[in-house]
């Protein structure tokens, strides 16, 4: 799934975890994000990957932000008997 977020000033996201990997493109802001133990602070061009599983990560904007969020969503499928795992990209316009 590919979500564009405009994001005010201020804002926290809480602490959180998913299965899938997330890539997150900084257009514009400033968001201070952590990723287990580490941390630091992005603005616009950076790109901050979370390679999914069970690191806790979270962030907070320091400015109002624009960010394309990107979350790559795995299925499983079983073909002749055989089971193949096939990434799918999903896309949410709002």
């Amino acid at each position: 799934m590919v979500v564009w977020w405009s994001i005010g000033a201020g804002v926290h996201v809480e602490p959180h975890r998913h299965a899938n990997e997330q890539i997150v493109w900084m257009l514009k802001g400033e968001m201070e994000f952590r990723l287990g133990t580490e941390q630091r602070v992005c603005g616009p061009g950076d790109v901050m990957v979370n390679p999914g599983g069970s690191k806790e990560h979270e962030a907070w904007c320091h400015k109002d932000t624009e960010v394309i969020d990107g979350a790559i969503v795995k299925r499983s499928y079983l073909i002749s008997g055989s089971s193949i795992l096939l990434w799918r990209l999903q896309f949410l316009l709002y």
